[in-house]
């Protein structure tokens, strides 16, 4: 259900881009996180695998796109999608962990101080929906385990765009937080509170 509204909530905009010829904007990053956990998110992955382990850090991989009229002021609404894949970590019972996530999300940004888009001071929003795999591996015991959720994201940054000739770079502060669900074999449902603080270095055009 939530992702058939943002779907369409992309459809939209891109329908609304093509039709006005208004400016569309996109974007590509890379960047670095450490993964957080919140609230009981440690007793669920215990209760998921019969381990558990302390959240690492991830490379950040994101694209997307903002619809940006001029007479917006420096407001862009769009879309963007993001994941992060984990390093391997290990565990407290010594077997490795590999914690990794994506979420799609409409998404808004806004230039705070030039009113322009794509140049100077602008704070990002973003909501979403997303999925997490969580593995645990043991090779040596031949011992591969999964555990899958899905849920929302809620997304934040301020950053700063340096515009070129053609194009614009970006360095970003982001925070996330998501509360996802999932189904853990022979106990039930459990729910996932994790989060990320990182920065990102992106490409706009």
């Amino acid at each position: 259900m939530i992702f058939s509204i943002l779907f369409s909530g992309f459809t939209a905009l891109q329908t609304i881009a093509q039709s006005t010829k208004v400016p569309v904007y996109g974007e590509f990053g890379l960047g670095l996180g450490q993964a957080l956990f919140f609230g009981d998110m440690k007793a669920q992955l215990a209760k998921s695998y019969g381990g558990s382990f302390e959240p690492g850090i991830g490379n950040n991989l994101m694209m997307g796109f903002y619809v940006a009229p001029a007479k917006w002021n420096g407001l862009g609404i769009g879309s963007r999608i993001k994941g992060t894949f984990g390093t391997s970590v290990k565990g407290d019972l010594g077997d490795s962990y590999i914690f990794n996530y994506y979420n799609l999300a409409l998404t808004a940004k806004y230039y705070l101080i030039s009113k322009t888009f794509n140049k100077g001071l602008y704070a990002r929003g973003s909501f979403g929906f997303g999925q997490f795999t969580t593995k645990r591996v043991n090779e040596a015991a031949n011992l591969y385990k999964h555990q899958y959720a899905i849920g929302t994201s809620m997304m934040g940054g301020v950053g700063w765009t340096f515009p070129m000739k053609k194009t614009a770079v970006s360095i970003e502060a982001e925070f996330d937080y998501s509360n996802r669900n999932g189904t853990i074999d022979g106990k039930g449902d459990g729910t996932y509170r994790s989060g990320q603080i990182g920065s990102n270095l992106i490409l706009s055009f």
